[in-house]
């Protein structure tokens, strides 16, 4: 069976509960009413749910936003990893900003009041965010790789880095540029509701454009990113040098190396089994036709979706538990808590040049004085 939906994480509940519900008439998919959409979630359901995308959409602005201050806001902070950081962030504040609450209010309701703009911009958005976060994470692994793989090799630029960061938000907005065009406005007959949902004029042509951006956005990018993590992971862990001299120093020189690559190893995990989900309930959407008769498909599309639209929000937590330059960043940042302690680094006075005679004299001086005392002393003891 060809796939007749987008996937779910960049599409909305209509779409999804529709799935088994479209005709086609004149080679244009046309929308029918499912029979799922008359089933409602209690209120207290709604407010738990209503709850949670409200702290997911919240703690991922605050979040990003500090990691970005941290960064650009302390030179030393401005390295090219840093940099690559910065763009994470930057992907998942536009996630929380314009996607993650808009789209659980169209899925609660099933109601688009926010006109066609706003809906072809939040398709647009969604899937542009999530195209940047694994391509960036592809970079970053990288340039992990050629680091600790090659270390002779020049290290990448500022420059190089930031035209890294163009050609990956020039990509992610190309191949997500279809889902904006096609996404359309719609009023049901004999109904004031309108609905936000992408149109397009074959299911082969939705299907193909479905499958290719699961590859690209999922299946490719983590098999790219397993391989240099396994290749890094036995060059740090798995090699032992020979001699003990240089067995000690390659310990320290690789000691902030395992920091760094268990971070971002961990940062690729949280994604990978964020969008699980969501991939899953597609292809068994796809592959068993059945379950889109399920009388509680609505609630499990909710769990799945905000368990991918919550990955926006875990990378500064991770940043902030396993590197101390982080950690102290937002400590500084909320330091006007009690819960947290930060403490002022001391600054060392800086050392004076003395002038080299003054220097000889004292040293005459305290020569001097030492044989005085030494001739009284021994003075004293022939008396």
């Amino acid at each position: 069976m060809a796939m007749s939906y987008r996937k779910a994480v960049n599409a909305n509940i209509t779409d999804v509960l529709s799935l088994h519900n479209t005709t086609e008439d004149n080679s244009v998919v046309v929308f029918q009413e499912p029979p799922m959409m008359e089933y409602y979630q209690p209120l207290w359901l709604q407010v738990i749910l209503a709850i949670l995308y409200a702290c997911t959409s919240l703690l991922a602005v605050i979040g990003n936003l500090v990691v970005c201050y941290i960064v650009l806001g302390n030179p030393r902070m401005r390295t090219v990893t840093n940099y690559f950081i910065v763009n994470l962030a930057i992907s998942d504040i536009l996630m929380a900003v314009l996607c993650v609450n808009l789209t659980f209010y169209y899925s609660i309701n099933f109601h688009w009041p926010f006109g066609f703009v706003m809906c072809a911009l939040v398709q647009y958005v969604q899937m542009v965010s999530v195209s940047i976060s694994i391509f960036t994470l592809v970079a970053i692994s990288l340039d992990r790789y050629v680091a600790i793989i090659h270390p002779l090799r020049p290290r990448m630029t500022r420059k190089q880095a930031f035209i890294i960061m163009i050609i990956i938000w020039v990509l992610a907005g190309g191949i997500s540029l279809p889902a904006g065009i096609n996404s359309k406005i719609d009023t049901h007959s004999n109904s004031s509701t309108i609905v936000c949902k992408e149109t397009w004029p074959t299911n082969i042509q939705r299907s193909i454009y479905t499958i290719t951006l699961m590859i690209l956005q999922y299946f490719l990018p983590l098999v790219i990113l397993s391989i240099t993590y396994s290749i890094i992971g036995y060059a740090i862990w798995g090699r032992k040098p020979p001699g003990e001299r240089e067995r000690h120093r390659d310990a320290r020189q690789a000691e902030s190396k395992k920091k760094l690559v268990k971070m971002f190893a961990l940062i690729v995990l949280i994604f990978a089994l964020c969008y699980l989900p969501i991939h899953t309930f597609n292809l068994l959407l796809d592959y068993q036709p059945d379950i889109g008769h399920f009388h509680y498909l609505k609630v499990v599309y909710f769990a799945v979706h905000w368990t991918a639209m919550s990955n926006c929000v875990y990378n500064p937590f991770v940043y902030c538990w396993m590197n101390a330059k982080f950690r102290n960043g937002f400590k500084y940042v909320f330091r006007f808590l009690p819960c947290v302690r930060y403490y002022t680094p001391k600054v060392k006075k800086p050392l004076k040049r003395i002038n080299t005679y003054s220097t000889q004299m004292g040293s005459v001086n305290v020569t001097i004085r030492k044989e005085i005392c030494l001739a009284t002393y021994n003075k004293g003891g022939a008396q």
